[in-house]
């Protein structure tokens, strides 16, 4: 005997509900009169109502087997992604080896209460990654790595007429105007300057007043400006060619560019100071722009209507912020902004973007091309769309995403990688991974409520539990870092597999079968858990761990199950006598909780801590198919195992076994025919943490319970509990809150 060991994990789901009513006949125990029901027990139930709020289905898998079936995989189904949520539980039987020379495809139950199952796959190097399938109706197939709806791949999707570095013709006449030296110098609209080469213009400079733009400046030399402010009418050009340089004399100096003007920089030219002791400001208007294909350094960019950068040089600056749709950058090199904030504009990224924080306003587009690589350490984001193309790649510290929602979106052809330390997510559906996306984080909001997730992904996402596996090659636009990922050990050879920490189910049994009682159902409240051990596609064994919370009753109470389909002969300890194979866990609930005296334990106030054990069932020779909720048909017996002819309650729609008491109830349904209501119930729960108090009937404890059993769409009813009604385990200390 072990004690018990309590996880604190949340409920997630589901009743397998159960009752077979009988006439009674005088071989079936009486029992100790209960306290009196209500006159016309409620609620009533509809004749064709149904208990069960969970589903067995056919799971096929289907993984891209790269080694021709030398090695296996491991395939297993959560009910939570279990790299990202601690709480997430390995659904009974769903484990198993699998390559192309054997397949997958397993029998299961999965409660209605999950919408969504999750398939983590760990190659034969213990590369893991977790894939999310909506649970549909009827059988399901799901394709590791797949796409669904397919769409044109992300290159072409940037905006292909806007992602061309504008040709610039960096040569000029000799009608050119040359200027230099200290004095102020008045330019005139329509003349084209030249700051010949050694030569140093650092005196006031005069530009021509609104709408008198037009001008050419071509710098081969240096352009230190002492201006405070100044402003490029339309029309105006500023080149600085190989050589040339512009920088302020100043401290700070500000440069406004209107209309169609543009600033232009020749691969070994150089505007700005990389030193930061002087620098300039840059606000850019409607059709303006900046092409450098030398360097660029500014102490701040902004624009607030349609203007562009187009960098193919090394390009940095501290504050950069585009605040209209029209607003886009092109980068086909290097790009630093320590601080970028992007409303409704667009950004294309060719190679190396680099920023400290990052922060979307409001509808900012982000293109990664194929190989491009972007490294953001602080990302808030509030209806970000983020194209990542094949092998592109997303680097950071911290992903916020609040407000508007967001979408992280792959290719059909190969993956991209997200790979952020910690990604934070505030609301309903605020961020969406969509395609071939690889997910690589140390920290990621869960989903603690299924049907009211923070993100959803597409069955194609992959989240890996540890480093991504997306194969990049190193070069200059990410820092020759890349992202090479080679496993661990010589490849998995070894076709056995061993289920652990499967989803618990919580059993509730009512022991006054066939009569109604008084309906709290906690005659016997245990726990189970089903760990198959496999070899290959066939089961050896399975290790039954239950826990023992309470017992109501004040009769004698034993527990034990049988393997529905599974002769006695095929388990090693069966019971003797049965067609099906029988097992006996416990055949005293009172004795195994400590007491001697037949009172309810832990159904008014906890007093007594539950008790954890297990059993194992060998099989003769492995069978087929798996150990689960399927066919483990649990049942409590309340007038002793050796009777010739026991009482036995089961869950509805699984009959008793050969030694349950002879009449015709004992092969019915254990459902009354009067009111539809059942004596026992199976809840599929990632934690158990409520039951009724003694007398008080299930309906006053769960608020929902009336409807559902009536056929309403509530699965989580039981989550809606009545404080003062039920009993309330702390899990950590297995006390009552």
């Amino acid at each position: 005997m072990k004690r018990c060991i309590f996880t604190k994990v949340k409920f997630m789901a589901l009743f397998l509900f159960a009752a077979l009513m009988a006439a009674c006949t005088a071989d079936v125990y009486e029992p100790k009169p209960d306290p009196e029901p209500d006159p016309v027990p409620k609620p009533e139930v509809p004749a064709d109502g149904s208990f069960s709020i969970s589903k067995s289905k056919t799971l096929t898998v289907n993984v891209k087997d790269e080694y021709n079936g030398e090695f296996y995989y491991t395939v297993e189904a959560f009910t939570g992604n279990p790299i990202i949520g601690e709480n997430a539980k390995l659904i009974s039987g769903s484990g198993q080896k699998t390559n192309s020379k054997l397949p997958y495809c397993i029998s299961l139950n999965i409660p209605d209460a999950m919408p969504v199952i999750y398939i983590r796959v760990t190659d034969p190097f213990k590369r893991a990654a977790v894939y999310a399938f909506d649970v549909i109706e009827g059988d399901m197939i799901c394709n590791i790595g797949g796409i669904g709806t397919k769409t044109k791949s992300i290159s072409s999707q940037l905006r292909s007429d806007n992602t061309d570095i504008p040709e610039v013709d960096y040569s000029y006449g000799s009608d050119c105007i040359k200027i230099f030296g200290q004095k102020k110098i008045t330019l005139e609209k329509g003349k084209t300057y030249l700051i010949p080469k050694g030569s140093i213009l650092n005196g006031e400079t005069v530009l021509p007043g609104e709408k008198k733009g037009d001008i050419r400046i071509y710098i081969e030399g240096t352009w230190q400006i002492v201006n405070n402010n100044l402003q490029f009418e339309t029309g105006t050009s500023v080149y600085i060619l190989d050589g040339g340089k512009v920088e302020t004399a100043k401290g700070n100096s500000k440069i406004s560019v209107i209309g169609t003007s543009r600033i232009a920089v020749q691969k070994g030219g150089k505007f700005g100071d990389d030193d930061n002791k002087n620098q300039l400001s840059i606000y850019l208007t409607n059709a303006t722009s900046i092409v450098n294909e030398g360097d660029f350094y500014a102490k701040s960019i902004s624009s607030d209507s349609n203007a562009s950068i187009y960098n193919t040089g090394d390009f940095e600056v501290e504050e950069l912020n585009m605040q209209n749709a029209g607003n886009h950058i092109v980068n086909k090199h290097e790009f630093e902004a320590k601080h970028v904030s992007l409303t409704n504009g667009t950004i294309d990224n060719f190679c190396k973007f680099e920023s400290e924080k990052f922060d979307v306003i409001s509808n900012g587009v982000i293109n990664l091309a194929p190989a491009a690589y972007m490294d953001v350490k602080h990302l808030d984001a509030k209806g970000l769309t983020l194209f990542m193309d094949t092998k592109s790649m997303w680097e950071g510290e911290k992903a916020s995403f609040t407000g508007q929602a967001s979408v992280i979106r792959g290719s059909d052809t190969d993956y991209a990688l997200f790979k952020v330390e910690n990604v934070d997510i505030r609301g309903y559906k605020v961020l969406s991974y969509q395609k071939k996306i690889n997910v690589e984080c140390e920290k990621h909001s869960a989903n603690t409520d299924l049907w009211n997730p923070v993100f959803v992904s597409e069955s194609s996402v992959a989240f890996s539990e540890g480093q991504g596996f997306v194969e990049i090659d190193e070069d200059d636009c990410n820092g020759n870092s890349g992202n090479h990922n080679p496993g661990e050990g010589d490849g998995d050879q070894d076709p056995s597999y061993e289920e652990v920490e499967t989803l618990p189910y919580t059993y509730l049994f009512e022991d006054n079968w066939p009569a109604t009682g008084d309906y709290d159902m906690n005659d016997l409240v245990i726990g189970i858990q089903i760990n198959n051990k496999k070899m290959g596609g066939k089961t050896e064994s399975a290790k039954i761990i239950y826990t023992l919370y309470a017992t109501g009753a004040t009769k004698q109470i034993g527990v034990g199950f049988q393997l529905d389909g599974i002769p006695a002969s095929a388990v090693s300890g069966a019971e003797q006598g049965q067609t099906n194979a029988v097992i006996q866990l416990f055949s005293d609930a009172h004795s195994l909780l400590g007491s001697s005296e037949r009172t309810p334990i832990n159904t008014y106030k906890i007093t007594a801590e539950p008790v954890v054990n297990e059993v194992t069932v060998n099989f003769n020779t492995p069978i087929d198919g798996v150990m689960n909720v399927n066919n483990f048909n649990l049942f409590i017996v309340t007038n002793g195992f050796d009777s010739d002819r026991r009482n036995e309650v089961h869950i509805a729609g699984y009959k008793g076994t050969d030694k349950a008491a002879s009449s015709e109830n004992s092969t019915a349904n254990y459902v009354s025919n009067e009111t539809g209501l059942m004596w026992a119930l199976s809840i599929p729960s990632q934690d158990f943490a409520t039951y009724p108090k003694e007398t008080i009937r299930i309906d006053d404890a769960y608020e929902g319970f009336g409807s559902w059993i009536k056929g309403d769409n509530t699965p989580g009813w039981y989550l809606n509990y009545v404080e003062d009604n039920v009993i309330k385990y702390d899990l950590f200390t297995n006390k009552t809150e």
